[in-house]
């Protein structure tokens, strides 16, 4: 079973109104259907046992759904449904039993986890409480999870980022900020357009003990002063959505140092090109791709431009 929060669990009203959306599919199907559902989900949970023939996604979202507009949704997909059932949660508290049901997820070097089991984490330094009601990015979700398995692997090959300047951009939670933090000595700045998700990340700097070296502000992409005054990052991580990714491009490029590093992800592996090719525009080169069933992960480099050039 895997289980996701997305970024709109940042913002349930104080009684909200709690509606689960069941799908019965095909194994192979799991992902797509919760790609078809990024923007409208509180959550998403997927239990696919291994050799079943079915499959089944359980979509939680705020207010009654309309089921017209739910299989308009799933049309994509339409011939791989078997059932769909939709459902009032009542006054059951989803969130935080969901939380308590699912153990510490190690993922490369960090293991991500919940206050509910703090008691279990041995070793803090490379552990990263990220609670289940908070904004998106509680690394169940394949592009954080991908996101993070990158980093690990670039902090590896690249030793001089220990001692960076690391832009986080569209934060959410905070999580790959305070992994870079967690795992070197150096500086990360998140930026995200929620005040809400801020405010999160913010406590989750307090949280996990990294307040020193890891600082989230309000913005709109690149916009933020702070931004600029920070500039130039020796790496920049987003993983939002593919069209904001290719638009920010230039934005990136600009403020990303010469040798810089850059890891991306939030797109399916039909916008990877699209992705691609806004940051080639840019003159970056692609140095690695990593794919997670329906996502894809992308690192990149900007190339240190000789002075005789």
């Amino acid at each position: 079973m895997r289980f996701t929060f997305h970024r709109k669990s940042a913002a349930l009203s104080q009684q909200p109104d709690l509606w689960t959306i069941r799908i019965t599919c095909d194994p192979a199907s799991c992902e797509r259907i919760e790609a078809l559902w990024e923007d409208q989900a509180l959550a998403v949970s997927v239990l696919a046992p291994p050799r079943k023939p079915t499959a089944s996604v359980e979509v939680l979202v705020e207010g009654q759904p309309d089921e017209n507009a739910v299989r308009a949704r799933l049309a994509p997909v339409a011939d791989e449904l078997r059932d769909l059932t939709i459902e009032s949660v009542g006054n059951l508290d989803w969130i935080k039993k969901v939380s308590g049901d699912f153990p510490p997820l190690p993922i490369a070097r960090w293991t991500v986890f919940g206050a509910a089991h703090r008691d279990k984490i041995k070793d803090f330094s490379l552990a990263l409480q990220i609670d289940a009601t908070s904004a998106f990015g509680t690394g169940e979700h394949p592009t954080t999870r991908g996101c993070l398995l990158q980093l690990d692997a670039l902090l590896t090959q690249q030793p001089a980022l220990a001692h960076g300047r690391m832009l986080d951009m569209g934060c959410g939670s905070g999580i790959l900020a305070m992994a870079y933090a967690k795992a070197t000595q150096g500086y990360a700045l998140g930026v995200d357009s929620d005040e809400l998700s801020v405010e999160i990340a913010n406590e989750n700097v307090l949280i996990n003990e990294v307040s020193a070296r890891v600082s989230f502000i309000v913005g709109l992409g690149y916009a933020p002063p702070k931004v600029a005054q920070d500039a130039p990052f020796d790496l920049i991580m987003s993983n939002i959505f593919a069209q904001p990714l290719c638009e920010m491009a230039p934005d990136l490029n600009s403020h990303l140092k010469p040798g810089g590093w850059v890891i991306l992800s939030g797109l399916l592996l039909e916008q990877e090109e699209a992705v691609r090719n806004a940051h080639l525009a840019q003159g970056l080169t692609l140095e690695n791709v990593l794919h997670i069933g329906e996502w894809s992960i992308l690192t990149l480099r900007r190339p240190i431009v000789s002075p005789l050039a």
